[in-house]
């Protein structure tokens, strides 16, 4: 299993990932476009700041393997959400 440790660092580079594509979309997009990069960028911040405050906070009683567990499949779920919704306004 993963330290507590390596998954805020997991946790970080991906917020990151998703906030430096973002800028970069908005670099190189229209501009009437910006306002929904914006909301996604506030949408992985928010992201990074829940998942934080999860690992944490871990409760007292329970598998802290499975709760661990959890958090990391809802980090890569929610990126990956993020990121399909910043790819997706290349249609818009």
């Amino acid at each position: 299993m993963a330290s507590s440790r390596d998954i805020k660092k997991d946790i970080n580079f991906l917020a990151n990932q998703v906030i430096n594509e973002c800028f970069s979309y908005m670099e190189y997009s229209p501009v009437n476009n910006q306002e929904n990069a914006l909301d996604i960028m506030h949408d992985a911040e928010q992201l990074r700041r829940n998942l934080l405050y999860k690992v944490n906070n871990p409760p007292e009683n329970g598998s802290k393997k499975e709760y661990y567990r959890s958090i990391i499949e809802e980090m890569y779920e929610m990126n990956m959400k993020l990121l399909e919704e910043l790819n997706s306004l290349n249609g818009k």
